[in-house]
C-alpha cells in the first residue's frame, strides 16, 4: 500500500529549508569575509617571525588567531561561554575533541598556538589560517616530527603563549573520552611544561537532537554536508571549562592518565539519542563505516 502524500508536512518542510539555506549562505559569506580580512594580519606575523622578532610574532599570531576565532564563531551563530578561572602563565592546554568547531572554540576561549595533524593544513579557511598563524603541524606516524615539537613548545611558552592540542588525536561523538595519545605528553615532561585540562561542551537551544549528530564530527561523516547542516542550526552554545589545576609529571603515561581523569569528569558523556529524523548518518551507516573515524 502506497502512503498518501502529506502536503501539509511537505509544505512545512520546504518552509524550513528556505530559511536554513539562506542562513547557511549568509554565514558562509561572513566566514569568508572574516578570514579574508584577517589573513593579511596573520601573514604579517609570519613575516615578523621570519625576520627574527620571534617572541613578538608568536604572541601577535595568537592574538590574531583569537580575533579570527571569535569573529568566526559570531559569523557561524555560535555563542561562547568560558567557565572557571584560567591560571596565569602559559600552559600546554589539553582539550577533549568532538568537532572541527573545537579549534575555533579553544582559540577564542584560551588563545594560544595549536599543535595539529598535518592534514589540517590542506583544509579550506581553517588550514589557511592555521598555517599563517604558526600552527605546529605534526605527522603522528613519524617519530621525527614528534622530536621537533619539544623545542617549539619551549619557544612558544617562553613567549608567554600557551600551546593548544587535542590528545585524543581525532574527534569523537562525545559518548566517552577516547584514549589519549601520549607522545606529545613526553615533550611536555621533557620541557617541564604544566598541562591544563580543558573541557569543551555544546548545546543547541531550541533543537531537541543530540549534539553527537548536530555538532560532533566523527565516524566518517563527510565534511561538506556536516558543515552545511551545522551552519543551518539556529544557534549553538559552546562552553569551555577549566577541568582542574595545571598538572606536571615525570612520566608521560601517568600525566596523560591524570589529564584524562579530569577531562572525563568535566565533560559529561553525550547520549546519541534523540537522533534527527533526517539523519544522513544512521546507526547502520555508522556501523558500516566504523573504521573510517576521524
Amino acid at each position: 500500500m502506497v502512503a498518501e502524500p502529506n502536503l501539509e508536512q511537505d509544505t512545512r518542510r520546504e518552509a524550513r529549508r528556505g530559511p536554513s539555506r539562506a542562513r547557511v549562505a549568509l554565514r558562509l559569506c561572513a566566514l569568508f569575509l572574516v578570514s579574508g580580512a584577517l589573513f593579511p594580519l596573520a601573514l604579517t606575523t609570519r613575516l615578523a617571525y621570519a625576520l627574527g622578532a620571534r617572541r613578538r610574532a608568536i604572541a601577535w599570531s595568537a592574538a590574531v588567531q583569537a580575533l579570527w576565532a571569535r569573529a568566526s564563531l559570531a559569523a557561524a551563530g555560535i555563542a561562547l561561554e568560558v567557565e572557571g578561572e584560567v591560571p596565569p602563565g602559559a600552559h600546554l592546554v589539553c582539550a577533549n575533541h568532538q568537532s572541527y568547531v573545537d579549534v575555533l572554540v579553544l582559540a577564542a576561549g584560551l588563545p594560544g598556538r595549536f599543535v595539529a595533524m598535518r592534514e589540517i593544513a590542506g583544509w579550506p579557511l581553517l588550514g589557511w589560517l592555521a598555517k599563517s598563524s604558526g600552527t605546529i603541524f605534526v605527522d603522528r606516524e613519524r617519530q621525527r616530527d614528534l622530536l621537533v615539537v619539544g623545542p617549539r613548545l619551549v619557544e612558544t611558552l617562553a613567549a608567554g603563549v600557551s600551546v593548544l592540542f587535542f590528545p585524543e588525536g581525532k574527534s569523537g561523538s562525545g559518548e566517552s573520552l577516547q584514549p589519549l595519545r601520549t607522545p606529545l605528553f613526553e615533550a611536555a615532561v621533557r620541557a617541564g611544561v604544566p598541562c591544563l585540562p580543558v573541557a569543551v561542551r555544546y548545546s543547541t537551544p531550541g533543537i531537541p537532537w543530540s549534539t553527537a549528530w548536530t555538532v560532533a564530527w566523527w565516524g566518517g561523516m563527510d565534511l561538506p554536508r556536516h558543515i552545511f547542516r551545522l551552519l543551518a542550526l539556529p544557534r549553538i552554545v559552546a562552553r569551555v571549562s577549566v577541568a582542574g589545576p595545571a598538572l606536571c609529571g615525570a612520566d608521560r603515561k601517568e600525566l596523560a592518565a591524570a589529564v584524562a581523569c579530569n577531562l572525563a569528569s568535566a565533560a559529561p558523556a553525550v547520549s546519541l539519542a534523540p537522533e534527527p529524523p533526517d539523519n544522513p548518518w544512521s546507526p547502520e551507516w555508522r556501523a558500516a563505516h566504523a573504521d573510517d573515524g576521524r
